[in-house]
């Protein structure tokens, strides 16, 4: 399992772990996430693709949360496992 990988990659069938937030991040999008729970030590999966594939639908303290991709790709994360 390698870390500092960003959600952009997480697939459907896998539990990750936030690790932190990319330094490139803004400030604005930074408080955003972290608002919405993207804090480090918590547990994410895919619930939802759209059919076009952005956004993506995550699961994260038992709230479904919708991402752009270029959202995403400022979460880092480890993948745990797979389901």
């Amino acid at each position: 399992m390698e870390p500092g990988k960003n959600l952009g990659i997480l697939q459907k069938d896998q539990i990750a772990e936030i690790i932190g937030l990319s330094t490139n991040c803004s400030r604005e999008v930074r408080q955003r996430l972290q608002d919405l729970g993207f804090v480090r030590g918590s547990e994410i999966t895919v619930q939802n693709i759209s059919p076009l594939g952005n956004p993506i639908a995550y699961s994260i303290h038992d709230t479904l949360i919708s991402l752009r991709n270029e959202d995403a790709q400022n979460v880092l994360i480890e993948v745990k496992e797979t389901i």
